[in-house]
């Protein structure tokens, strides 16, 4: 949008229609009609008042209802201002330019638009020079992909580019974001926000509904992803399961197609699961389970069991989810006879939920376990160190029901007054305290949430 009509045009009606001023170019014809002319001296200066004034030059035209040339640099019009030039219309109810700083201000019901933007505020700068238009009373923004509010705001008509700033909000077919700064590009349909951010983000064709919290986010509309970053955190309710899932990071990529990527400290907790690693890349093609990597040293909590491996792969199935770990695998899991933990090791790990319960878990490749049992005999405890191929455990009801070995077992048992002699496997590793807590985490989270997208009254300090 060209803020630089206003500008030459009353620049022009400070100087006479066929002026030409000595080593200057020569002045444009601008054609002047009005209902009335008057001229006066006030304090030395000769003014000129106008009754519906008619303005044109080339593509250019301004009318209103007053004109009012000061005789100081300044020049007025009020009533009904507009002014067009080709696809650019300004409405305001008063102008007023000063040709010297080439600073225009338009004041009541300012409204800018080129036919794609609708910019609407109480009163509006202009700078030339720059084409920039600064407000600085509350403003309005729409265009095609998006509706901005805010306290202030500059747009840079050369670029369409406008920067939001002050309780700004943002509103696109498919989130609302609230932010304390906002750059929006028209033409590229990219926003880049900073500070307090909560978004609410709507799946087009499911019932993921995506809720976030960051100091940073980058939206692309036209290729439907969000980048957050610093302390991302995000709470993704799937409305048709009832289920809520936390997913924090030091940054996160929501990409179409319902994909995830997140890095830096990842920390998820679900209903059947919960997790940290370095790194996190989800997705889920239509029609078919979501899979999910987790590299960067991960570790899994599922019920009271721990797993670590080099690599996690998750899969959501429609009867069965299913994790598998390989390399360096470790599963530590409390027996609640003994109040110990069984350990085993190995080269490849198999998890098997059923609506989120434990039931199996596989591991293979020359494996090694402590592990904790009652005997029969006495019903006391008794432990057992060995080897082999590998072995099961079945669950019911979340406890270990059944253990079973492949070939190649090979060990020794522990009788109850023997089992402090028992040492722990190498890479021993239990910690149920760094479990990420879904029922604490969502607490926070739905707190910071309401302080962030809840208006600030008299009362709080909007600091």
């Amino acid at each position: 949008m060209n803020k630089g009509l206003l500008i030459a045009l009353l620049l022009l009606t400070a100087q006479p229609v066929s002026a030409q001023e000595e080593g200057s170019k020569e002045v444009k014809e601008v054609q002047v009609a009005f209902d009335s002319l008057r001229v006066r001296v006030i304090d030395g200066r000769t003014v000129s008042e106008w009754l519906r004034p008619v303005l044109r030059q080339e593509d250019f035209r301004l009318r209103a209802r007053n004109g009012f040339d000061e005789g100081n640099g300044f020049t007025r019009f009020w009533g009904d201002v507009e002014i067009v030039e080709k696809g650019d219309t300004i409405r305001a109810e008063r102008v007023r330019y000063n040709r010297d700083t080439k600073i225009g201000v338009a004041e009541g019901n300012v409204r800018l638009s080129d036919g794609e933007v609708i910019i609407e505020a109480p009163s509006g700068t202009y700078f030339s020079d720059d084409e920039i238009t600064v407000f600085d009373a509350g403003v309005v923004y729409r265009d095609s992909s998006a509706t901005l509010t805010a306290l202030t705001a500059r747009y840079l008509s050369g670029g369409n580019r406008a920067e939001f700033r002050g309780d700004v909000q943002l509103t696109q077919e498919d989130m609302t974001l609230l932010a304390d700064s906002v750059l929006h590009l028209r033409d590229s349909e990219e926003s880049r926000a900073w500070g307090r951010i909560a978004a609410e983000h709507v799946e087009r064709e499911d019932s993921l509904r995506t809720f976030i919290l960051a100091d940073s986010l980058y939206r692309h509309a036209g290729q439907d992803s969000i980048r957050v970053g610093g302390r991302a955190r995000v709470a993704r309710i799937d409305e048709a399961a009832a289920d809520t899932l936390y997913l924090g990071a030091g940054s996160i990529l929501l990409l179409a197609g319902n994909t995830v990527h997140a890095a830096d400290s990842v920390t998820v907790s679900a209903a059947g699961h919960a997790l940290r690693a370095d790194s996190l890349q989800s997705s889920q093609i239509e029609g078919e389970p979501r899979k999910s990597r987790v590299n960067g040293k991960p570790r899994a909590w599922v019920e009271d069991t721990e797993l670590t491996a080099d690599l996690l792969l998750l899969q959501e199935g429609a009867v069965a989810d299913t994790i598998r770990g390989s390399g360096n695998v470790f599963v530590a899991t409390p027996d609640s006879l003994s109040g110990r933990v069984n350990q085993l090791t190995g080269a490849a790990l198999l998890v098997t939920l059923v609506d989120d319960s434990l039931r199996v878990l596989d591991i293979r490749g020359r494996s090694r376990a402590v592990l904790f049992m009652e005997s029969e005999d006495d019903g006391s405890s008794v432990g057992f160190k060995g080897s082999g191929d590998g072995l099961r455990f079945t669950f019911a009801g979340g406890q270990l029901d059944r253990v079973a070995f492949y070939e190649g077992v090979e060990g020794v048992y522990y009788p109850e007054n023997l089992l402090d002699q028992l040492d722990n496997l190498d890479g021993f590793i239990f910690s149920p305290a760094d479990r990420p807590e879904r029922t604490r985490l969502l607490a926070f989270f739905w707190f910071d949430w309401l302080e962030r997208t809840t208006p600030c009254t008299e009362a709080c300090d909007p600091s």
